[in-house]
């Protein structure tokens, strides 16, 4: 596989996800192919990354040397001193009457404490970035980039005026934990879309909601993969790159009663399901073309190794230089949230999403290791 014409989907996954796709970015920006990315599509965890390396380069983005030396140590500094979550919670705390827009807030304190500035139309570069979420009304994808935002039955508003944290925000409003955001629909032109079945010129209601991405596909794979005729790639990728950091499915979790967690549980299962009917689909594409690889956090170096054959696994995945098998499982099942990582589990995390990266590419190739 040659790293040109680069279509990347980035999954959901909280600050987990945020910082387990930083590492594979990292492998690629290694590999001088960061020039190479046409496209990425991102969901929740994968935005805010997305998101913050625009915020660090003037809102463009980078050449591999730059994200290198510049972004990458300018976004960790910002990640292991400020705490998203707990500056969201005290805001609400301080804004009673913001209860019911939690998301939006969150959107405020993208502002203040990780400094995200500027429009989503004022991005700069060739590079397309889709953001995902799910619209509550229509049960649609709303899809942001920088020259529209909408969905198929909604309408669409050509280039958004909307600030990028509020974006980055949108695609992390997890249902029950963050709740959605809400958009003012007469903030905006709405222009129709072909394919409404309704037929409105513009939405239903002076508000439309938006959950996390995730909710809809957490893989966000329409952007840039068409499942049709065994599934083909967007116009001009020759490639694509899945880095998958979803969480893992505790088994025998037991609780009893109606609670937040078990709702959580049930959607965490529900979109599970939904994952994995894509990963399926995604993967038998890159495997029979040799178009793209498979990234999924949890796979340790040695066990990609060992189950590809590669005949140097012995020497290459040596326990002294990889993360072993067991401390994969561990960050697989880092917590879902946007709370600070500790400076260890952050280092962990990167270097994880590094060494799957590395290892899909060397001991696979073009094969995608299915767990």
């Amino acid at each position: 596989m040659e790293l040109r014409n680069i279509g990347i989907a980035l999954s959901g996954g909280g600050i987990r996800a945020t910082v387990f796709h930083l590492g594979v970015l990292k492998w690629i920006a290694e590999k001088g192919a960061l020039e190479e990315v046409k496209c990425i599509s991102s969901v929740s965890g994968a935005s805010l990354c997305v998101g913050m390396i625009y915020a660090h380069n003037n809102l463009r983005w980078p050449a591999s040397k730059e994200f290198l030396d510049t972004v990458l140590p300018s976004i960790e500094k910002v990640l292991l001193t400020s705490d998203l979550e707990l500056s969201a919670l005290k805001m609400l705390i301080f804004s009673p009457d913001y209860w019911g827009r939690k998301v939006n807030i969150l959107a405020r304190a993208l502002e203040n404490k990780w400094g995200v500035h500027g429009n989503l139309s004022e991005l700069k570069g060739n590079m397309m970035w889709y953001i995902n979420c799910t619209t509550y009304e229509t049960g649609k994808r709303f899809i942001f980039c920088r020259d529209s935002m909408g969905d198929y039955e909604t309408g669409y508003v050509e280039n958004p005026g909307i600030p990028l944290a509020d974006v980055m925000a949108a695609s992390a409003g997890f249902p029950i934990l963050i709740g959605p955001y809400s958009l003012r629909t007469g903030d905006y032109r709405w222009i129709p879309s072909r394919y409404s079945k309704s037929g409105r010129r513009i939405p239903p209601a002076g508000t439309i909601h938006l959950w996390d991405g995730g909710v809809y596909d957490n893989l966000g794979l329409e952007s840039i993969f068409k499942p049709e005729n065994g599934g083909t790639l967007s116009e001009g990728l020759d490639n694509i790159i899945v880095s998958n950091a979803s969480p893992s499915i505790d088994i025998y979790k037991r609780r009893r009663g109606l609670s937040v967690r078990n709702l959580k549980r049930l959607l965490d299962i529900s979109m599970s399901q939904v994952e994995s009917l894509r990963s399926r689909m995604v993967m038998d594409f890159i495997i029979r073309s040799g178009q793209g690889m498979y990234i999924k956090i949890g796979n340790s170096a040695e066990n990609m190794a060992l189950k590809s054959r590669c005949q140097s696994a012995p020497e290459c995945c040596s326990p002294e230089k990889y993360l072993s098998e067991e401390q994969a499982a561990k960050l697989a099942g880092y917590p879902t949230t946007l709370r600070k990582p500790a400076e260890a589990d952050y280092r962990l995390l990167l270097r994880h999403g590094y060494e799957v990266a590395e290892y899909t590419y060397c001991c696979h190739h073009v094969k995608a290791y299915c767990p």
